[in-house]
């Protein structure tokens, strides 16, 4: 389970502060699939990278398992991202290395050897419907393929957790498909899934809940139905008017 309490998250520059997250509480239950939706700037991705604290809250708790995420050492820290996953806007892969040996890549530094890391690394292609590219390289791949393997590497250590911050921005819209599909895949697995996403029929078809976020707060929050066909803000209504 993922607890978020009071959290806030403030920028600082030369140009002043920017107020990105304010006081967002959530609860997102295991083996639940959470949407997050919003148009651009609304703290969506801030909020999804507070959840393993590739951003440190300003201030405010997350808990997931019992576990304050703020309190750990470094190295419990390390350790409980181990079970979380993320997939970035950008596949994020190492161009010189093939397909396979980037999904070996955390097993291998994890210590699992060779062998049992290329046969790990066959079955999560496999999953993706890769396995035809295991020794293609990432420059030979179209968009939703290196996706694809992004998602396939972050399977690789078994994660309770995976945490997507718009997987299909930076793919042409035929790509986008084959990506949801392996995310829908996912979804039927069991997997705890939030997804920051600006794909409405992604997340009314797979999401369990959704929030709509602005200016950095949760406006509304409830089932696909609850908020994309019955919202009840003013704010997420101009909102579903300007995307559906």
């Amino acid at each position: 389970m993922i607890e978020i309490r009071e959290l806030s998250k403030t920028f600082s520059s030369a140009s002043g502060t920017v107020e990105a997250l304010r006081d967002i509480n959530l609860q997102i239950n295991d083996g639940e699939i959470f949407g997050i939706i919003g148009l651009s700037g609304a703290g969506k991705s801030t909020l999804v990278r507070c959840i393993n604290l590739l951003e440190r809250p300003t201030s405010g708790q997350v808990i997931i398992d019992g576990k304050e995420m703020t309190s750990l050492s470094r190295r419990e820290l390390l350790e409980m991202r181990r079970s979380i996953s993320m997939i970035f806007q950008g596949f994020n892969l190492l161009e010189q290395r093939s397909v396979l040996r980037n999904v070996c890549f955390p097993l291998e530094i994890s210590g699992v050897k060779g062998p049992a890391a290329k046969s790990r690394a066959v079955e999560l292609l496999k999953i993706v419907g890769l396995e035809d590219k295991a020794n293609a390289y990432p420059a030979q791949l179209s968009g939703g393929q290196k996706q694809r393997v992004a998602i396939a590497r972050a399977l690789a250590m078994n994660p309770d957790i995976m945490l997507f911050d718009e997987p299909t921005s930076a793919l042409d819209p035929e790509m986008v498909g084959e990506v949801l599909a392996v995310m829908k895949e996912l979804a039927r697995g069991g997997m705890t899934m939030v997804v920051v996403t600006h794909e409405i029929g992604f997340a009314r078809e797979v999401a369990n809940r959704i929030v709509f976020m602005d200016g950095g707060y949760i406006v509304e929050q409830g089932t696909p139905d609850e908020v994309l066909k019955h919202p009840k803000e003013a704010r997420t209504i101009d909102f579903l008017n300007k995307v559906l």
